[in-house]
């Protein structure tokens, strides 16, 4: 049983995954998958691939039978371009971190940690409570809203709920309210949501249906102080829309960890927008970081492992999220 690394960044996890493979497999790994011929080469005997990449013009995989994603994002991955009789599974461990990272977010934003901090540093103490300083917000008591209950998003509630926090939530497919989640709306009622929610996280992944999911209407239904966190991915919210609401104080502010824009080999400081963000002083701008912990990526080195020995066995695979 051949399995291949294949890309730059699959190539990278190759030591969290490979050392934790049971079965009996040969690895072989391709971190430059622009080389055609090489590409084409190794991909010629793979059984098992593992990339976060396929694209339309891959090179032909005749014995290509499963491709491990070693993400959780499927938006990179061309389907359609995949031989028949694929199974496409992704990996899990990401959602502890991205909890974190929107519960940190939460903190900061309602503490007004980095104005308060900024301007104790140049010498003012106009914030102090010895001074009579303005009034800053608790967490607990607000309406969390969060979009998309899938790990991420039920992992955020949990949190918020632990500090006190309303939790309400929107997600594809109705069900009963997970642990944490005082209600679930369905999808297409998010707009009765919106309005309740003093903070909005965005945990659903990229697809047709939530591609501009948060567009200009729906940025005018929140509060105007409501604070927007984007932890799932940045086209989820229209990028011209978010820009002018935030620029104009139309909403409160916003936490944003991934982007519309992102670097690659002819442009490695490409910007994550065509706006900048960077100039308005309600937003917290991280690149795609909120996941990137040793525990996430050993967790998902871990998964990937894990599946790939049940397809060698001939087990039912975990995480399934397309077949050919």
């Amino acid at each position: 049983m051949k399995v291949l690394f294949l890309g730059g960044f699959a190539a990278s996890q190759l030591p969290w995954v490979a050392p934790a493979i049971e079965g009996d497999v040969e690895i072989s790994a391709l971190g430059d998958e622009q080389d055609r011929d090489r590409a084409a080469a190794a991909l010629s005997d793979a059984d098992i691939v593992v990339s976060e990449a396929w694209r339309a013009d891959a090179p032909a995989a005749p014995r290509l039978k499963l491709l491990q994603l070693p993400v959780g994002g499927t938006d990179m991955i061309d389907k359609a371009a995949l031989p028949p009789g694929v199974t496409v599974c992704n990996a899990y461990g990401h959602e502890i971190p991205m909890a974190e990272y929107a519960i940190m977010a939460m903190l900061v934003w309602s503490h007004r940690y980095f104005d308060i901090a900024s301007a104790f540093r140049g010498g003012s103490w106009r914030d102090s409570g010895v001074m009579n300083g303005p009034l800053h917000r608790e967490l607990g008591g607000l309406t969390v809203g969060i979009v998309g209950l899938g790990q991420v998003g039920r992992e955020t509630a949990i949190r918020a709920a632990a500090l006190g926090c309303r939790v309400i939530a929107a997600n594809r497919t109705f069900s009963e309210p997970p642990q944490g989640v005082s209600e679930v709306f369905p999808l297409a009622e998010l707009d009765g949501m919106l309005p309740l929610c003093d903070v909005i996280v965005l945990c659903v992944g990229l697809a047709p249906e939530t591609r501009g999911l948060i567009d200009a209407r729906r940025l005018t239904l929140m509060k105007r102080d409501a604070f927007l966190i984007n932890v799932g991915r940045g086209p989820v919210a229209d990028e011209d829309a978010l820009y002018t609401a935030l620029r104009d104080r139309t909403i409160g502010g916003a936490a944003l960890d991934v982007w519309w824009q992102y670097p690659n080999a002819a442009e490695p400081g490409r910007p994550p927008s065509r706006h900048p963000f960077h100039e308005l002083p309600d937003v917290i701008m991280t690149p795609h970081c909120s996941a990137w912990t040793e525990g996430m990526v050993k967790r998902r080195g871990a998964d990937a492992a894990r599946n790939i020995d049940r397809f060698i066995r001939g087990e039912p695979l975990l995480h399934i999220v397309a077949t050919t």
